[in-house]
């Protein structure tokens, strides 16, 4: 099968298209051939030299952690997928490749009018915006302010904590501002006096906050809150970056 890996570390002149074994599908996994696959910041690093713990990194290497694509072969004991499926998925590495085998549980349905583009780059903002609100124990009534709203774990973000039944402050350049209101964010330029603005959004204060965009401009990593009056015992500012 065509993937495109690295002999060695480096910028992207150093990914090479390689002709590598199509790998088969053992007992209960699932080989999908594959249509997109997203890019994700932990992918560069590995490429430039990053060795994170726990995933095995030999040269030559092909990276990559999500994918969308179609199913083509299945192992015994598979009952939940068939050949022609329509999937998107994650695992550690590899799906830089023409064909990517996982475990069946790690599989869900591509949604018939989701683009393959938006479905291959879809697991990792996913997974990172749903597990950053479960964190925050983000629910009904909540205030949420989301730095870095428009990008990829922003916007699943502010979808999933509007349904959520939480209200939602997103940090955003002004171009960017009719999209987030189309998703059901408030939006707010970020930037100096970004503090007042948000006081001035949400006078009560704000109950948790989600650093999507890594910069730290919202300050997120934990503090006081903005409230006079907390409703909650420990009066702290659920924060998470």
């Amino acid at each position: 099968m065509k993937a495109m890996g690295f002999t060695k570390f480096g910028s992207p002149e150093v990914l090479e298209p390689m002709e590598l074994a199509t790998p088969q599908a053992g007992e209960g996994e699932v080989r999908v051939r594959v249509k997109a696959a997203g890019v994700q910041p932990v992918d560069c690093a590995i490429r430039t030299g990053f060795r994170p713990q726990g995933v095995p990194v030999s040269l030559p290497h092909v990276t990559g952690g999500e994918f969308a694509g179609i199913v083509d072969q299945t192992g015994s004991g598979v009952t939940a997928f068939a050949p022609g499926d329509e999937v998107l998925s994650f695992r550690m590495q590899y799906t830089y490749a023409e064909y990517v085998v996982v475990p069946q549980e790690q599989l869900v349905r591509k949604p018939t009018a989701m683009p393959w583009e938006a479905a291959g780059g879809l697991s990792g903002a996913g997974q990172t915006a749903l597990t950053a609100l479960e964190e925050l124990a983000v629910g009904p009534g909540d205030t949420l302010l989301i730095n870095g709203a428009a990008g990829g774990v922003g916007t699943v973000a502010v979808q999933a904590a509007r349904a959520k039944g939480a209200a939602v402050i997103g940090t955003a350049s002004p171009a960017n501002h009719d999209y987030l209101r189309s998703i059901g964010a408030v939006p707010v330029t970020y930037g100096p006096g970004l503090a007042e603005r948000v006081r001035a959004l949400a006078p009560g204060g704000v109950d948790a906050a989600l650093d999507a965009g890594g910069s730290g401009r919202a300050a997120c990593g934990g503090g006081t809150r903005s409230r006079p009056e907390p409703d909650r015992d420990d009066g702290r500012l659920r924060a998470c970056r």
